[in-house]
């Protein structure tokens, strides 16, 4: 008797923790495809777009904190 409940036991926590790691990927995978990729900036192929690069990425980085500023503040409010 003591056999079975310890394995009924050991069911449960398995499945508690199946049901956890699980959910794990399920959050990652949102957290992807929230991110756009669609606007970043396209890699320059010569030198010489490089500069421009530079200030297109610095744009597209203030852009995405002021974003996700934005979501954390709606977030705690």
């Amino acid at each position: 008797m003591k056999l079975i409940l310890l394995l009924a036991a050991v069911l449960v926590v398995g499945l508690l923790v199946t049901q956890q790691l699980n959910k794990g990927k399920e959050a990652n995978a949102e957290r992807a495809a929230e991110m756009r990729a669609d606007n970043a900036p396209k890699v320059p192929t010569s030198p010489g777009d490089v500069p421009k690069f530079e200030e297109d990425m610095k744009k597209f980085m203030e852009d995405e904190a002021a974003r996700q500023l934005e979501k954390i503040d709606q977030a705690t409010q």
